[in-house]
């Protein structure tokens, strides 16, 4: 097979693999960006773990960046909460993204796999999360709460290269108290954020396939709205939206794992 077949080949299937993650980014938010790691890797083959992950950073930035505008109109994103998580979590994004790029890539995808597979089993067995009044004085505590969790997120974010959608939602949801769908909305600004950080530390580092990259956008594009509306149905049936995230977390975890260690 010739290397300019191989390379349209790969950007069909980008572009189809975009498709399936821009679904998902509108159906559950930023945890979405978990599987275009893996997809890149196993379905696009791209070779190296680190260009997967610079040129994931990249491509799922872009993308949540479009469905947050529609969520946005629809009035579903907690701008003030996001705001204080997105910003907070700059420094570890930055400081995890340059990490990563010094760790063997393999190991790499064996810990996120453990981590992605405790943070479903939580999302699965957590109750569901209730929006309630608070004090000034304990939505000064929540804020504090809520800018020490984006840290923390923009650091795993930045190592993985994931965005940390797959954190920033539970997060939002039980540390900042919001309720599922809007913390779906509003973790993509964080996606946004950390996802934009990493992808510079990677492609100043040589790490981010440009071509994959605009594929994956142009299916994400065309996904993100019918996964946005499906969302909305959900989210109207109880925690369905919450277990159909942490069900999806455990599949990707497993699947990564077992790539990983063959």
């Amino acid at each position: 097979m010739s290397i300019a077949l191989i390379l349209q080949t790969q950007i069909a299937l980008a572009s189809l693999s975009g498709l399936s993650i821009g679904f998902a980014l509108g159906l559950v938010g930023g945890g979405a960006g978990m599987l275009s790691v893996p997809l890149l890797l196993y379905v696009v083959k791209v070779d190296d773990p680190h260009v997967a992950i610079g040129t994931t950073a990249a491509a799922i930035a872009a993308t949540a960046s479009i469905n947050l505008v529609s969520y946005a109109r629809a009035g579903l994103v907690r701008w003030r909460t996001s705001v204080v998580f997105a910003a907070a979590g700059i420094g570890g994004a930055f400081a995890g993204s340059r990490w990563s790029l010094h760790v063997d890539g393999g190991a790499v995808m064996l810990v996120l796999a453990a981590i992605v597979a405790i943070v479903g089993a939580w999302m699965l067995t957590g109750r569901q999360t209730q929006h309630v009044a608070v004090s000034a004085q304990g939505a000064t505590g929540r804020s504090f709460a809520t800018a020490g969790a984006g840290v923390a997120v923009g650091g795993v974010a930045g190592f993985f290269g994931i965005s940390g959608g797959f954190l920033s939602v539970p997060a939002l949801h039980f540390i900042a108290r919001v309720p599922m769908l809007e913390a779906v909305a509003s973790s993509l600004l964080s996606v946004v954020v950390f996802g934009t950080t990493t992808a510079i530390n990677y492609a100043a580092a040589g790490k981010v396939d440009l071509r994959l990259a605009l594929a994956l956008v142009a299916g994400g594009v065309l996904g993100g709205h019918a996964g946005m509306r499906a969302a909305k149905a959900i989210a109207l049936k109880g925690g369905a939206l919450r277990r159909i995230f942490a069900t999806l977390l455990l599949v990707i975890a497993a699947y990564i794992a077992y790539r990983s260690i063959g």
